[in-house]
């Protein structure tokens, strides 16, 4: 996602940038080589990632029960939901206006009953077949939401960390912590999520 500076926000972003470094000790990053300031991204890149996962993970909400949090739909677009872990069985999309809440529909979704004989997926939670299975009980035995990425096109995939796993997946495949990199500012930045 493209940022957009002022000269102001650029000045202040890099006066708090420099506070920081300060603080530890070092140089104001301006003054860097050209050879410490792409090792002192490196070292930037690689916490950014370590802590937004470490925070995404340890935030994540348990998909059997009703969020606590609000995740605010930025646009109108389509939100997918796996049927089961790894969405073997394909997902649903359900359409969404501009400030819907994101994680209420999860969960409205995934608190559904189904029917165990035609549900395609393995029940994690009741093997021998529930009276009245609900979505979530086949999406893994540990199901949470690390939160949710919306593409360009408006679609918002749903983020998955299951704790039993130890996977992240979103649709078929893991999911990572993306970054970006900001020219004006010389700094990276967490890609979006919601």
């Amino acid at each position: 996602m493209s940022r957009t500076w002022t000269q102001d926000q650029i000045s202040e972003y890099k006066a708090e940038r420099d506070k920081k470094r300060k603080n530890q000790g070092l140089c104001p990053f301006d003054e860097l080589s050209d050879a410490e300031k792409k090792a002192a991204l490196a070292a930037q890149c690689a916490e950014l990632l370590k802590t937004t996962l470490h925070t995404m993970i340890s935030s994540a909400w348990t998909v059997e029960r009703y969020p606590l949090s609000v995740s605010s739909a930025p646009s109108s677009g389509v939100l997918e939901l796996p049927r089961n872990y790894l969405s073997t069985s394909g997902c649903d999309r359900i359409k969404f206006g501009e400030g819907a809440n994101l994680a209420v529909l999860t969960y409205q979704y995934y608190d559904e009953n189904v029917d165990s004989k035609s549900y395609s997926g393995t029940n994690y939670l009741a093997a021998d077949g529930a009276i009245h299975p609900k979505r979530h009980e086949y999406l893994g035995p540990s199901p949470k939401i690390a939160g949710f990425r919306l593409s360009p096109q408006g679609v918002v995939e749903t983020l998955f960390w299951d704790h039993h796993l130890e996977t992240r997946w979103a649709g078929k495949r893991p999911w990572e912590v993306e970054l970006e990199f900001d020219p004006v500012v010389e700094s990276w930045f967490v890609t979006e999520f919601t």
